[in-house]
């Protein structure tokens, strides 16, 4: 037989699911779960506590249990029509800054690292070659005081080396512009997209809470056969959702799933 606590989590999630509990709501306060179920003040905060360690409430002493609000950022995972994605993370914080008073920032940093192990490998650069390097650019935007997205795009040393890709400052027309004005114009690519739990490390950067975990967005992008860069974005799975799309959108579409989170129904 199931444990108590769990039918008793399973209950509530049943009824967030469903909108019983909206975004922000307040969950029953212990002593109702209690005469509700019949059962001890530990096993409804066990229930409570299997909510939280999945992401869907959070629960302040002396101020009860609420279920989560989420307002995920739209992450552009394939070239779409009506804008880039810093164009629609613009938009996104533009709005938190309005509506919540937070303050966006972002950091980039530049630097190089020899080329080794899988890297090497997918940029087709020789390890063994003292000479092959890559050039990082790392982009971290912040919201508050939270890393909301980590962006690391590493390029092959022969393409980067003495050009603007090696500057720490914003490229207004992109990496992609430099590259192709370089001979490398981008012709394909492909991309790999996987969830895994944070480290202790990564929670603590991201600020992440209890059964949050991270997405990681892998692509790489060829001219030809060149591999010309590989690109790694990884974001707080509760802040971020993806958007892919196919043939003929209508630019609409964006400003029309801005809003739309799965987390609510």
């Amino acid at each position: 037989m199931e444990p108590q606590h769990l039918r008793i989590a399973g209950d509530l999630m049943e009824k967030i699911d469903e909108g019983d509990y909206a975004p922000g709501a307040q969950l029953p306060t212990e002593e109702e779960l209690m005469r509700e179920w019949g059962t001890s003040r530990n096993t409804v905060r066990r229930a409570l506590q299997e909510l939280a360690n999945r992401g869907r409430i959070d629960t302040k002493q002396g101020s009860g249990s609420t279920v989560r609000r989420y307002r995920p950022t739209l992450h552009l995972a394939s070239p779409a029509p009506a804008g880039s994605d810093a164009e629609r993370y613009e938009a996104y914080i533009n709005r938190l800054r309005e509506e919540e008073g937070k303050v966006p920032t972002e950091r980039l940093e530049v630097g190089r690292e020899p080329a080794a192990g899988v890297l090497a490998g997918l940029l087709k650069l020789d390890p063994d070659n003292p000479r092959a390097f890559v050039v990082i650019r790392r982009c971290d935007r912040v919201i508050g005081p939270q890393l909301w997205q980590r962006q690391e795009s590493y390029y092959p040393g022969f393409i980067a080396e003495g050009t603007a890709l090696e500057l720490p400052t914003d490229i207004p027309g992109g990496t992609k512009d430099v590259i192709a004005a370089l001979g490398y114009p981008q012709t394909g690519a492909w991309d790999v997209i996987g969830a895994k739990m944070p480290s202790l490390k990564d929670s603590a950067r991201f600020g992440i809470g209890p059964g949050v975990p991270l997405l990681v967005h892998e692509r790489v992008a060829y001219s030809g056969t060149t591999p010309i860069r590989f690109t790694r974005t990884t974001m707080p799975a509760d802040r971020h959702k993806l958007f892919y799309a196919e043939g003929d959108i209508d630019p609409g579409v964006l400003r029309t799933i801005t809003d739309v989170s799965v987390y609510e129904r």
